[in-house]
């Protein structure tokens, strides 16, 4: 058969598909969805999934054998967190030009495609829906992780399982996921995101060698699900289903336990649900006794990020998905990978990154730059003061009221609120940009102080230029609109004067960038020097 007479063909089986009146089963309308992998058809109350035939590497239906093959392993493999979903693997005859299903694959000589039947689920009942509805408790957790814990302690040891937990064989899929998503830089992926995300990666293998062989003698390697994602789990009052494994690559599917738990952890911080995610995974760690998923996780959630990310661009690509749903699908990508991106510089734990130094060093610019990348909030002491005041963001404040804009008491105010968002964004499990001089030792002792009384992480990025170059900033901003600080050369050698350097502050929580160097340098080293001090933590 020729390719064209096969694309007809195949064009005539999704028309088959789409009409209701195809189906042995009562059907009102039929829903067609699209994954890069998949044609998906909700018929009234069964689910058919037809495998697309692509061949990723990775992932290979290009033979109706190798499609028939992964139909039967999939409902195999979703039997063992689930009891009732999977029905079974439906042949599609074609005979005379007329399609049919066989159920029963009597007619095998005719069988031009397989699909997998199953049941359709009530959407109220999914996880991500619950989430959706801010429904989510830790009864749904607690469910989720009893579920999950003997599917995972009750398999047994061996090498065939083991050698999925070594660095080296870890390497072979992150070294993959860099290689397939070179295409997407500077769509999907900035390139200071791609470069930082693989430095962390590749880094964090050599630094963890013997946590990765702990995690091998400790038996946390397994057979697991591989795509354990929020819309993949179904809680009803009766029972607890997870569906939608990885059937088609034993390499994605077998790991440490943690590299599974980590695609729903990485959901949850996805949406906004951090807490939950903290909670969730200290429960796994109590079930499973195990106290280095605590450690590791963060990697494996940036790995998922990544990997998530990837499969988002792939479908953002994808000529036989629907324009807006490809739009979609990129800008989810840019969301993964600006998550696996945040987990390789700083990991889950919430903490406020504070850009200080001098005037004009760049602070703000670099600030906006960092809080763009990574989607963080960033509050500016320039924006907050002016707001407390009621004037003007934008314009230069008149000299008639700048005494009293800068007086020890706003300033004082101006330093108090930039505490306060912070400690609030803590309170929420979110990571905040603070963005002042912080010119005075104890404007940076104050905020130390409030940050340790909340056992929050913190760093301080001081920023650093040349006179002459602060003074040549200082000048063109008299030609340019839109200036929000209203500091001007003449106010350059009473700000120099009145600054004191961070000497207070200690190595791990400092880093300093010298803007003299490009913006895309200052970036590429910022990034750089806090996936060090993440790691060396």
């Amino acid at each position: 058969m020729g390719k064209s007479t096969r694309n007809n063909v195949f064009s005539k089986l999704i028309g088959f598909l789409e009409s209701k009146e195809s189906y042995p089963h009562p059907v009102d309308k039929v829903e067609h969805i699209q994954t890069h992998i998949s044609h998906v058809f909700i018929a009234g109350p069964f689910v058919y999934k037809l495998k697309k035939h692509v061949d990723f590497g990775f992932l290979d239906y290009s033979t109706l054998n190798k499609r028939k093959k992964y139909c039967h392993r999939e409902v195999e493999l979703n039997r063992r967190l689930s009891d009732d979903i999977y029905i079974g693997v439906v042949g599609i005859c074609r005979k005379e030009g007329h399609f049919n299903f066989e159920e029963s694959n009597n007619c095998s000589d005719a069988i031009i495609e397989y699909v997998v039947k199953m049941r359709k689920l009530n959407e109220a009942y999914f996880l991500n829906r619950i989430v959706e509805d801010g429904e989510l408790s830790n009864v749904h957790l607690d469910r989720v992780a009893d579920t999950l814990t003997p599917f995972y302690l009750k398999q047994k040891q061996g090498r065939k399982l083991s050698k999925w937990g070594e660095v080296q064989t870890i390497k072979v899929n992150t070294d993959e996921n860099f290689r397939q998503t070179e295409q997407f830089i500077g769509h999907t992926i900035q390139r200071n995101a791609y470069e930082a995300v693989r430095y962390f990666t590749n880094h964090y293998f050599q630094k963890n060698q013997q946590l990765f062989q702990r995690r091998i003698e400790d038996g946390r390697i397994v057979d697991g699900h591989g795509d354990l994602h929020l819309e993949h789990i179904h809680i009803t009052p009766e029972k607890v289903q997870i569906y939608d494994c990885i059937e088609f690559n034993e390499r994605f599917r077998y790991g440490d336990l943690a590299a599974d738990l980590a695609f729903l952890s990485m959901d949850f911080d996805f949406n906004r649900c951090r807490k939950e995610e903290r909670y969730f995974i200290e429960k796994m760690s109590n079930n499973l006794k195990d106290d280095d998923l605590i450690q590791i996780i963060d990697f494996y959630k940036c790995y998922r990020a990544y990997v998530k990310g990837k499969v988002k661009s792939f479908q953002s690509v994808e000529e036989e998905v629907p324009k807006k749903e490809r739009k979609r699908s990129s800008k989810r990508a840019i969301r993964y990978f600006k998550l696996s991106h945040r987990y390789a510089l700083m990991g889950s734990e919430p903490m406020v990154i504070i850009f200080m130094g001098r005037v004009a060093t760049g602070k703000s610019t670099l600030a906006g730059v960092v809080a763009d990348h990574l989607d963080i909030k960033h509050h500016s002491s320039d924006i907050i003061r002016k707001t407390l005041a009621g004037v003007s963001q934008t314009e230069r404040t008149p000299e008639i009221k700048r005494s009293a804009l800068y007086s020890p008491g706003m300033f004082e105010k101006t330093y108090d609120t930039l505490i306060s968002r912070a400690l609030h964004s803590i309170k929420s499990r979110e990571t905040v940009i603070l963005d002042a001089t912080y010119s005075k030792s104890a404007q940076r002792r104050n905020l130390i102080n409030s940050l340790k009384h909340k056992s929050t992480p913190y760093l301080f990025i001081e920023l650093k230029s040349r006179d002459e170059t602060i003074t040549e900033r200082l000048k063109s901003r008299d030609e340019k609109s839109g200036v929000i600080s209203d500091a001007r050369l003449e106010d350059f050698e009473t700000l120099t004067a009145g600054f004191q350097p961070p000497k207070e502050i200690d190595e791990r929580h400092l880093i300093k960038i010298d803007t003299e160097q490009s913006p895309k340098d200052s970036v590429e080293q910022l990034y750089k020097e806090m996936i060090d001090i993440h790691l060396r933590s």
